[in-house]
């Protein structure tokens, strides 16, 4: 029984002793895996670095694009409003032209109408003054 018991603990210490052994080589293949793809990382860093600076430059080249079009967009619309107000006012200013051309119009009709009428008065006057004077001659021979 002891040859036995000897046996597996030398089996065991064996067995230990291997495995300390495979485990040092898993060990050792897995630190050299990290190694490669830290240096895998490393020599891909400039060109992700690249990439990521392109990335950013287009992002703001279409960020400035969005905002230079919105302004586009106000301008045009304030624009159309100042141009929509310049009409209204034209035609409000249009009106009252008509309005005032219409009242030159019926004041010099009013004004040609006095005229004739005070032609018409002189007219009067003068054939009344003639026939004064024809009474007023007459009175007198």
């Amino acid at each position: 029984m002891r040859n036995i018991v000897l046996a597996a603990i030398a089996a065991v210490y064996l067995i230990g002793a291997g495995s300390l052994v495979l485990a040092d080589d898993a060990m050792k293949s897995e630190m050299g895996a990290m190694k490669d793809q830290m240096k895998a990382d490393v020599k891909a860093a400039p060109e992700k670095m690249k990439a990521d600076k392109d990335q950013m430059k287009a992002d703001m080249k279409a960020n400035m694009k969005a905002k230079k079009d919105e302004m586009k967009s106000k301008m045009k619309a304030h624009r159309e409003e100042a141009k929509a107000k310049r009409a209204a006012m034209k035609k409000k200013m249009k009106a009252k032209h008509e309005e005032v051309k219409g009242q030159g119009d019926a004041v010099k009709a009013q004004a040609q109408d006095m005229k004739a009428a005070g032609q018409q008065m002189g007219s009067d006057a003068k054939v009344a003054g003639q026939e004064m004077k024809d009474v007023v001659g007459g009175m007198g021979k």
